[in-house]
């Protein structure tokens, strides 16, 4: 008979297979992460002049809060008659 392998040795091998598989893994997916980050940094620096966004008023604005309040009645699962929005301001994008 020849030589075998003990079962704690075999399980081992197994784990320590999966945890450098894994480890390879996270840092494949790190690299990947920075270096589309970095590609996507030089390609929106061109573009970084900001314009400013028009102001809604009127109708638009009326429609707009209507939106606004039916989606966040919808996530609270209440009606849109139960709250009243006080102030609604457009935030500025970094």
């Amino acid at each position: 008979m020849g030589y075998q392998t003990p079962w704690w040795m075999v399980v081992l091998l197994g784990m320590g297979i999966v945890f450098i598989g894994l480890g390879l893994l996270v840092l494949l997916c790190t690299l990947m992460r920075l270096v589309l980050h970095r590609e996507e940094a030089a390609q929106a620096a061109p573009q970084a002049v900001a314009t400013a966004a028009p102001e809604v008023t009127g109708a638009a604005r009326q429609k707009l809060l209507a939106a606004v309040t039916a989606a966040i009645a919808e996530a609270e699962g209440t009606d849109a008659p139960g709250f009243r929005i006080v102030s609604f301001e457009r935030r500025q994008q970094a």
